[in-house]
């Protein structure tokens, strides 16, 4: 007898399971499900894509919120992106069950964040885009550069410097990424 379950069955017990250990382990995750395993990876199609998507989901929430912050203190302008910028990355150095992901689990947490495979960095690149181009048009001022291209840059340099420990042995540093996303937003074109 097999049990048919949701994506959405699948993604919510790994969420769970990632908030309290920092992992999602396919086998306990079926086990819970009352599936096999080659049932739960054809729902949710891979662990790093699961992985990937919780991340991502989170960090939209963190993002939201941060920008939610950001705007009662500043009005549209590039000091509100750096600060909402700022607080999202205080919050994700923060956050235990991702720290314990890039402590437990370097190459996965790699994979997860920084390539095609998780959908992280591809999610984040979407979000800092639409933001930069609303506060842009909202505080009419220009951005010096194509909005997508600053936001690859402007993911990258938080990438480095929040996951400075994963990439290159070094703390994280926010003054420093808080520094660096306040010049890239105000160079000349």
């Amino acid at each position: 007898m097999s049990r048919v379950i949701s994506y959405s069955d699948a993604y919510i017990a790994a969420r769970r399971q990632f908030m309290a250990s920092g992992d999602v382990d396919m086998k306990a995750l079926a086990e819970e499900l009352i599936v096999g395993r080659a049932t739960l990876y054809r729902v949710v199609g891979s662990r790093d894509r699961l992985l990937g998507r919780i991340v991502a989901d989170l960090a939209a929430v963190t993002q939201s919120q941060a920008v939610e912050a950001a705007s009662a203190e500043h009005p549209p302008s590039v000091e509100r992106i750096v600060q909402a910028a700022y607080r999202m990355n205080s919050d994700v150095v923060a956050f235990r069950p991702l720290r314990q992901l890039v402590s437990n689990d370097p190459e996965t947490a790699f994979r997860v964040l920084f390539t095609e495979v998780g959908g992280v960095h591809a999610a984040s690149v979407a979000s800092w885009a639409a933001l930069m181009d609303a506060t842009a048009r909202d505080g009419g001022f220009e951005l010096p550069r194509d909005t997508d291209r600053l936001a690859y840059m402007f993911v990258r340099i938080g990438e480095s410097m929040i996951f400075a420990d994963l990439l290159h042995s070094h703390e994280p540093d926010l003054e420093l990424a808080r520094d660096l996303h306040r010049a890239l937003l105000t160079l000349p074109a």
